[in-house]
Formats: structure tokens, sequence, C-alpha cells
């Protein structure tokens, strides 16, 4: 039997640490896409999915998702997860891992070469709500309105989303989240203290 190289084992350790093996490694597994009921109109409804593609079937991590900083999922290829939420503000953010970690000393500043998508999603109680991440691809019918979202991850109509989340499965078992405050990270506040120092403004 061969040896393992210094290399191969240290890239094993490093992707078996906070990240998620990509699609390279499995295809997603989970049930098959079923709807969810709301467990009441105090909540609302959240289904993130990711259709499969060859490029996301060829990834060695699959990207984490963020709420208010902490880490709640993953998304590899053909995956989607639900999530009910009390009604309140969230910051979302999707992050490539790197080498088993979505964070770097440069994260939040101007060189975050992790973070993938944020914006903030205004969840409003008794909504259901369809978020689509695609790096390359766009939806497969046009939205009559421009959608919320950035980048590859866009809020999309229940229209769309049905054409292709139903090819989907579950990554994830289902997760209520409570509304909670912003928990400010070490990087952020060095770099708007950076920025406050330089007088720049957005930092």
């Amino acid at each position: 039997m061969r040896a393992l190289t210094p290399s191969l084992v240290l890239t094993t350790l490093l992707l078996g640490g906070c990240s998620t093996p990509g699609a390279f490694f499995a295809a997603t597994s989970g049930e098959a896409f079923s709807p969810h009921e709301l467990s009441d109109e105090e909540h609302a409804l959240v289904y993130l999915y990711r259709p499969q593609s060859d490029w996301a079937d060829q990834e060695l991590e699959a990207p984490g998702l963020f709420l208010n900083n902490a880490l709640i999922g993953s998304l590899p290829s053909n995956a989607y997860l639900v999530l009910e939420f009390e009604r309140a503000s969230y910051q979302l953010e999707m992050r490539r891992p790197l080498f088993g970690s979505h964070w770097t000393l440069l994260a939040d500043g101007p060189m975050d070469f992790t973070r993938i998508a944020s914006f903030v999603l205004d969840a409003e109680a008794g909504g259901v709500f369809y978020l689509r991440y695609d790096e390359l691809n766009p939806p497969p019918v046009s939205e009559p309105k421009l959608t919320q979202g950035d980048g590859p991850l866009q809020l999309v109509s229940e229209q769309v989303a049905q054409l292709e989340i139903v090819h989907t499965r579950q990554v994830q078992p289902f997760e209520r989240i409570a509304a909670s405050g912003e928990s400010e990270r070490m990087q952020r506040s060095f770099w708007r203290s950076v920025g406050k120092a330089l007088g720049l403004i957005g930092i």
C-alpha cells in the first residue's frame, strides 16, 4: 500500500475542520424535497436551495450559510434546507471555506475573499421566502420585478423556485431561528477602526 504524502494528509485534516465536504466527494443524499408547514402566523418560512450544476458538483467544500454571524448550515450541489424565522431582520451571508475555515484575518475587510454574498432579509410574519443560490446560471424563468439578494444568492418567487427546488434533497433537519442581535466579529471591529482612521465610508 502506498504511503500517503504529507500534503494529502494535511489537506484531509484541513478539510475535516469546520467546513462540510462538497459534492465532489459524494452526491447530496437526503430526503427528496417536501413542503414544510408554517407552525404559526408569527413566524416566516425560508427555503434556501441550490440547483445541481457541473460547477457545484466539483466542489471540495460546500459554502456555508451564516445568520447574524453564526454558521447555521451548508449548501452543497442539489440541496435545500428549510428554516423558520421569528419576525425580524437577519443578516445572511454565504461564505466559501478555505482549508476548512470560513474566516481569515482578512474577513470583513476590502480583501475578504471567502465571502460570496451578504444581504439583509426582512422576515415578515406569515411569509414564505425562497432563496436561490447559483454561481453561474440565472433562474429558469425571468422574474417580473427585480429580486433581493447579493450576487449568486437571490430571493426568487415561488413560481421560479418550484421549477427547481422539487429536484433537490434536504441537506439538514428543519430548524427554528430566534430573533437575536448581531454579535460583532473581531475582524469587523478591526476594519471599522481602520476605516474611521482613514476617513473611509462603508467599512
